[in-house]
């Protein structure tokens, strides 16, 4: 049995509030998974009530009064303590989707939503994370072996994105410390929040000091944009000189060129300094 998580939805529309209430305890609040919810009306509310409480997962919408919900997510995601929640924004906008993934949500969904599908992205982030570790022992510290990404991983991901219509993106991601240190595990905790951003994203250990992100369901566009938020966040951490990019999107035919595409990227990125997506720079 799972142990209780909490959520917090944060929106100034009270009507939305009781539709997602609603939803989520017909979902959960099963033998197996419960589910205490919480509610604010705006982005101050919000974190006021995460300091009191730290939640699982937090539906956050952006346009409210007093505070929105890009700023409270900025400051959520500057405080150590929230590392591991997980929010999900909500907007009306689907221009304003890049601006929640830069301010550090790990997911965003477009009103008016679809309950059902809301609902199995709330399951997957409160409860995904657990049932993963328990059936691969490949995972070490949340990440992914490249053996085992090969093996296992690679081939099935991309048989379903074919099967399905599905976008499939390869990140590599290249981190060069200060210190050169391998046993500074304070820089790796913080590369790996950093990457650990959504449930259904897989972490490979692709080298010394190099990551991979496995990004289901992710368009090249953003795949960029997770990049570009990456990026940001470790040039603004003193402990590290530089990081690369290099990005792939699924799109020919044969298995190997997602892997092949994000290598040859990430090596454009390494003699450039640019994030580089399917071997050409994005700005």
């Amino acid at each position: 049995m799972y142990p209780e998580k909490k959520l917090l939805i944060v929106d100034d529309e009270a009507d939305v509030r009781n539709t997602l209430i609603r939803g989520i305890q017909r979902k959960f609040n099963k033998t197996n998974q419960t589910v205490s919810i919480t509610e604010a009306s705006n982005g101050q509310e919000a974190i006021e009530m995460a300091n009191i409480s730290p939640p699982d997962l937090i539906l956050m919408d952006i346009r409210m009064p007093i505070m929105d919900g890009l700023k409270a997510c900025r400051l959520l995601r500057n405080d150590a303590k929230f590392a591991a929640t997980k929010i999900i924004i909500l907007t009306c906008e689907i221009t304003e989707e890049s601006e929640g993934l830069l301010s550090g949500a790990d997911d965003y969904v477009i009103k008016p939503f679809d309950i059902k599908t809301l609902l199995i992205r709330i399951e997957r982030g409160l409860f995904q994370s657990n049932a993963i570790n328990k059936v691969a022992p490949a995972y070490l510290n949340g990440r992914l072996s490249k053996e085992c990404f090969f093996n296992i991983c690679l081939n099935f991901e991309v048989a379903r994105a074919k099967r399905f219509y599905h976008p499939l993106s390869l990140l590599l991601l290249k981190f060069s410390p200060k210190d050169l240190d391998e046993g500074n595990k304070q820089d790796k905790e913080f590369i790996l929040t950093l990457l650990k951003r959504r449930t259904s994203d897989k972490v490979i250990n692709w080298g010394e000091n190099t990551f991979a992100l496995l990004l289901t369901e992710t368009t090249a566009d953003d795949a960029a944009l997770v990049a570009k938020h990456i990026v940001s966040r470790v040039e603004g951490n003193p402990c590290f000189l530089r990081t690369c990019a290099g990005i792939a999107n699924l799109e020919d035919t044969l298995t190997d060129n997602l892997v092949i595409n994000a290598e040859s990227s990430l090596k454009e990125s390494v003699r450039t300094g640019e994030i580089i997506l399917n071997r050409k720079a994005i700005h």
